[in-house]
């Protein structure tokens, strides 16, 4: 299955209501948040998957194939060859925030309340299997 479709999305959401850890540390989360592959010969506007959070809960997962056009609350950013690693457990989440793998755009002050939730969350992504 592919990463970047709604397939994929759908699976994810499954995944996430699953995670009863994402659904203990995200549950004074609401927001919005665009895991994000950067502009790229492939996708020249980027693309990524659109997740509307709340309450411990995916309530919605969209396929988002022109990011430009996509606002967020949240952007986790990041190349294309880096989401493949991640999605093969090649690299850990939370420490791609910190050597610039991978970027967090928003209000980081709400984004630090919720770091368990937001590592469950990108951990979620590396389980649901998808080729990039």
């Amino acid at each position: 299955m592919k990463f970047l479709s709604q397939e994929w999305a759908n699976q994810f959401r499954a995944a996430l209501n699953a995670n009863a850890a994402y659904h203990a540390a995200g549950a004074a989360w609401e927001g919005e948040i665009l895991l994000l592959v950067l502009p790229d010969e492939r996708a020249p506007k980027g693309e990524g998957i659109f997740l509307d959070l709340g309450a411990g809960a995916c309530r919605d997962a969209r396929y988002v194939p022109d990011a430009v056009e996509r606002q967020c609350e949240f952007v986790y950013q990041g190349a294309r060859s880096d989401w493949a690693r991640l999605l093969r457990r090649e690299v850990d989440p939370v420490k791609a925030l910190f050597d610039g793998t991978f970027r967090i755009k928003g209000n980081l002050a709400k984004a630090m309340r919720f770091t368990r939730a937001a590592k469950e969350l990108v951990d979620t992504v590396a389980q649901v299997p998808g080729e990039i």
